[in-house]
């Protein structure tokens, strides 16, 4: 048994004090007044031990009741399995939830709400003798709070849950550092985990990964309930044929988590603040549908916009937003030494000027390159080139270094050591090997990997059978430096690209000779090259969309690095931005985007670039997780919800069962018996003079 207050001996020797009183006063001899009538002394004696055992026994009842009193406010406790409960200090570490899924309403409010509560009166029972931490985590784990329990409360009082998805495992891996054993041996170690059981992180959690060895482990949760959710999963642009005035087709993805379907929910598209679109959508109880807007957008440049569910308990996934790049002109520039070296180029991209009306195209010869050659051109091809002219080779490096783009065909008769000792350096790191295959050779051939594709640059281009052949290839070497566009079925890079500067390199294994390949006859080549011609020509991180709480990189090749440049949040809010070498290249670091929403890069009060962040829909799935895997992971853990009694919970698990109830139910019982005991004798009267 264990008893809290060390005031309870001073307790006990105070209900003690009058019976020791009484006994020294029984001590001292009195005369008897009937010492003369033997008999009425005898009778008299008798009446008088009664008396004096009833006022014993009284006065005993006194005592223990004072004592039993006393005893109930030290509340005393027990262990089970008998001996005396643990004392040890103890050192407890709270972890609470702040990803956007306690967001969500219910009547009585938040569940994050909940859990502050929750907090607030887990705070209340630690005493000074505990250390206790707070850390809340979304994310990533922001630093521990340390204090005494007010210090805390405030700082809990002040949280607000953020747009972030949760990462459980690197909340428990900072809790397990901040619960080390080895830092303070002589404690216990109790965790306490504030979430809402979200599905997301914890089908990721195995226990030995994970140092779960605490003392004890509560999960203090909101009552577990249906959690309906309805969500914008994904927002996708095509990424090709995009001009002002062409019909663009938005295509979204929408889920739904319920108990019961959900009819005629509005969406809405919003092109630059302005609704463009609306429909109405019906999601069966637990599924995904997809749909499509299709509008046409008036003006070229950068464009914003979202996509936008009605409103429900989790407003904050109800909407996607994303970003729309309309060139107003894109000119490419062919080169070869012979005009039939330009040929399948010339009638390919031809084609592509017909539908695309951002999209112009120019032919000449190597011999004919100079410095106005290349004016007001975005990308150049280079179509089987043997050689260059050491002016002409400044030229383009100069060009692609400016921000420029560049493909590059090799010729079927290159010369292999003029490529890599004097052409190819400074444009790019790949170097051409061998020859693989044999032109003209059409009973050997390689084919295009419909499954090793590592850009979307050919994503629903390749067939998974049937595509072009090449008899004869380049062998290129790989690089670290290098990003593989499209591999051979034999896993060598087929076609490849590298940044210079602020320019993109792009080299192919294979020269545009009918007799390496039949790739000029294939439907693939025309979009192919379209595509290369473009994605050249464009900011490399145009279609890129964060999740909140990355970490963000962005170019702008247009500044300098010496440029002051400001990110703007959706909410207004500003931060000053300092360039950043990252890969060669000098980038502008945000380093976290806490919001959803546009972004905007600032130069003045000039928008030099804007792209979406969104929140992470995994999140969005809100239905609590079992429990048998919260145990599957922690082992031993104690569930703890809103209205159970955590001083009762808490202390119980680490004293005992508190017995003070039962101290103060046998006071009053003896109590009840004093007063029965203490009533006056019918047969004694009152002593007269």
């Amino acid at each position: 048994m264990q008893f809290l207050n060390p005031a309870v001996l001073a307790g006990l020797v105070a209900a003690a004090l009058p019976l020791a009183i009484h006994l020294l006063h029984r001590g001292r001899a009195r005369p008897h007044p009937f010492s003369d009538l033997a008999f009425l002394r005898q009778l008299h004696h008798n009446r008088m031990r009664r008396v004096q055992l009833r006022q014993w026994l009284v006065l005993l009842l006194r005592t223990l009741v004072i004592a039993l009193v006393i005893c109930a406010f030290a509340r005393p406790t027990y262990q089970d399995g008998g001996g005396w409960s643990n004392t040890r200090p103890v050192t407890a570490h709270l972890l609470i939830d702040l990803s956007y899924s306690t967001r969500y309403r219910l009547p009585s409010g938040t569940l994050f709400s909940q859990l502050q509560n929750q907090v607030r009166d887990l705070l209340a029972i630690f005493t000074a003798r505990d250390r206790i931490s707070l850390q809340p985590f979304a994310r990533r784990p922001a630093p521990p709070l340390e204090g005494d329990r007010d210090f805390l409360a405030e700082r809990a009082a002040e949280l607000a849950p953020r747009q972030e998805a949760g990462d459980l495992r690197a909340a428990l891996h900072a809790a397990a550092r901040a619960l080390d054993p080895a830092a303070d041996p002589d404690r216990d170690r109790e965790l306490f985990l504030f979430t809402d059981l979200a599905h997301h992180n914890w089908d990721q959690l195995h226990a030995a990964n994970l140092d779960t060895s605490f003392s004890r482990v509560y999960v203090i949760t909101p009552p577990v309930a249906p959690r309906p959710n309805a969500f914008v999963a994904d927002v996708a642009v095509p990424s090709w044929m995009l001009a002002a005035g062409n019909k663009i087709a938005v295509q979204v993805d929408l889920a739904h988590y319920g108990t019961s379907a959900l009819e005629d929910a509005t969406l809405d598209l919003f092109v630059g603040g302005e609704r463009v679109r609306r429909q109405s959508i019906d999601l069966d109880a637990h599924g995904s549908i997809a749909t499509e807007f299709n509008f046409s957008p008036r003006n070229a440049g950068r464009l914003s916009g979202h996509v936008e569910l009605e409103d429900d308990a989790l407003a904050l996934d109800n909407r996607r937003y994303f970003t729309i790049d309309l060139p107003t002109a894109i000119t490419a520039l062919l080169l070869g030494d012979r005009p039939d070296d330009t040929y399948y180029p010339r009638r390919a991209l031809g084609a592509a000027t017909l539908s695309d009306p951002a999209f112009a195209v120019r032919s000449g010869l190597l011999s004919d390159l100079d410095a106005t050659a290349l004016d007001g051109v975005d990308v150049a091809v280079l179509c089987n080139p043997r050689r260059l002219a050491a002016a002409q080779k400044a030229l383009l490096v100069d060009f692609v270094a400016a921000g420029g783009g560049l493909i590059l065909f090799p010729g079927p008769e290159s010369d292999l050591s003029y490529y890599n000792r004097d052409f190819l350096p400074g444009l790019t790191p790949a170097r051409l090997k061998e020859r693989v295959g044999a032109p003209g050779n059409r009973d050997s051939y390689q084919t295009l990997d419909p499954t090793a594709l590592s850009h979307r640059l050919l994503a629903d281009l390749l067939p998974d059978r049937d595509g072009p052949r090449f008899y004869a290839s380049f062998a290129i070497a790989p690089a670290p430096e290098l990003s593989a566009l499209a591999r051979f079925a034999d896993g060598r890079l087929a076609l490849a690209s590298s940044w210079q500067e602020r320019g993109r390199v792009a080299v192919a294994a294979f020269p545009l000779d009918p007799r390496w390949n039949d790739l000029h006859l294939s439907g693939l080549f025309a979009p192919l090259l379209h595509r290369m011609v473009r994605e050249l020509s464009q900011p490399p991180d145009r279609r890129v969309s964060y999740l909140v709480g990355e970490t963000v990189y962005r170019r702008l090749d247009r500044l300098a690095i010496e440029a002051a440049v400001a990110a703007e949040a959706p909410s207004g809010e500003r931060l000053r931005l300092e360039p950043e070498r990252v890969d060669g290249q000098y980038r502008w670091k945000i380093p976290q985007v806490d919001e959803a929403g546009i972004w905007r890069l600032r130069a003045g009060d000039e928008i030099v670039d804007l792209f979406a962040v969104n929140i992470d829909t995994r999140e969005s799935d809100l239905a609590p997780v079992d429990r048998e895997q919260v145990r599957r992971v922690f082992g031993d853990v104690h569930f703890l919800q809103p209205g159970d009694d955590l001083r009762l919970a808490v202390l119980g698990n680490r004293y005992g069962r508190e017995l003070w109830r039962e101290f103060l139910l046998l006071a009053l019982a003896l109590l009840a018996l004093e007063q029965w005991v203490a009533r006056a004798p019918r047969d004694v009267q009152p002593q007269t003079a």
